[in-house]
């Protein structure tokens, strides 16, 4: 049995509740809220761990949530700790103060292709500031207000990506990866839904918006941040309109974007333009790997529902027929009950880095 005794920064909120967040079991498996700490008479915090005398592994403590683990007092990201089984003392830990997050904010984006400013968000992986001659591949994510930040998201709702990416980088199962969340505008149906030639035309402004990204955000994201540049390393990704965008992207620039994740694409979008003119230039397709998926419960109705999920699966379907071989070069995946919101495509989040970036 080791005791840990914390003591905390007077900082800390009233009422939180403080956390340790480590390796394996005993710690946790690096989940924010791995092994509650109980409040002591003196202020500090403590628990009693039963683990094996040959256990060795590392931990930090937080407030809850990644976005509030302790850090190094100057606002930098602070190395785990130790901790051994066979320790004969209490183990003693002086909390300096509680990290900000590490999503940067960049306003107002400005661009000479679409109409809007809009903000990028930009988070970094535990291990950026650390190997400061490390680079990271890079994840480009639509509707990026939707998430990290319950202030911002739909319906209060954030995807919670920077949470669930944190605890499985932290884990060892998959590759460190800078997330890039491109906010939406007003103009959301028209930057992301590609229309067929015809008077539709004059509202679409997809093509804008991919040279929007390709020639303006992206080489902002290589200049201002260390990243890994080629398409094997580069994906763009998202849900419902967003991940219609995405398949486009991926399919006007291959030697842009080799990785795409398109959760309940709209696929019903201008007559089901994409289904109908994937066979037009197919051969994106050779150089991506691609995360499809849809809920069983998309729609308001069961019959909207099915349609839904026959549009996808004959999208799986096609992508089986150029080539691709399901598992290794897509994963289609369908979600029993999961409806058309944040928190589902939130909860599916994980699998999709796994799928790109696992480590065996």
């Amino acid at each position: 049995m080791v005791q840990v005794i914390v003591h905390v920064p007077p900082t800390t909120p009233e009422g939180r509740g403080v956390f340790l967040a480590g390796e394996g079991p005993y710690l946790g498996d690096w989940s924010a809220q791995g092994v509650p700490l109980a409040r002591q008479a003196d202020g500090t915090y403590g628990a009693e761990l039963a683990i094996p005398e040959d256990f060795r592994g590392q931990f930090l403590v937080t407030l809850g949530r990644w976005r509030e683990v302790e850090c190094d007092g100057d606002g930098r990201e602070r190395l785990p700790r130790v901790i051994r089984g066979n320790l004969r003392q209490p183990l003693e830990v002086v909390v300096a103060a509680w990290g900000p997050t590490r999503c940067v904010y960049h306003d107002d984006f400005p661009s000479q292709f679409v109409r809007q400013r809009r903000r990028l968000i930009v988070w970094l992986p535990p291990g950026y500031a650390a190997e400061p001659q490390r680079r990271f591949p890079v994840f480009y994510l639509h509707d990026g207000q939707n998430l990290f930040d319950a202030a911002t998201a739909f319906a209060g709702i954030p995807w919670g990506v920077d949470e669930s990416s944190e605890q499985l980088i932290r884990a060892g199962r998959v590759e460190p990866v800078i997330l890039v969340g491109i906010s939406n505008t007003p103009d959301r149906l028209n930057e992301y839904g590609p229309r067929r030639c015809g008077s539709g035309r004059r509202d679409d402004f997809s093509r804008d918006y991919g040279r929007f990204v390709v020639e303006e955000v992206k080489p902002f994201i290589d200049t201002h941040y260390r990243t890994l540049r080629e398409p094997e390393q580069t994906a763009v990704g998202g849900a419902s309109m967003g991940g219609l965008i995405a398949l486009h992207l991926c399919q006007w620039y291959p030697k842009v974007f080799g990785m795409c994740m398109a959760m309940s694409p709209s696929l019903w979008w201008d007559r089901e333009y994409l289904l109908r003119t994937l066979w037009v230039w197919p051969h994106w397709l050779q150089r991506c790997r691609i995360w499809l998926d849809v809920g069983t419960q998309e729609n308001a109705t069961p019959v909207a529902s099915q349609w839904t999920v026959r549009r996808t699966r004959r999208l799986a379907r096609l992508l089986a027929q150029y080539g691709l071989t399901e598992g290794q070069h897509f994963r289609y995946v369908e979600v029993p009950g999961a409806g058309h919101h944040e928190a589902a495509w939130g909860a599916r989040f994980p699998q999709v880095l796994s799928f790109f970036w696992g480590r065996t």
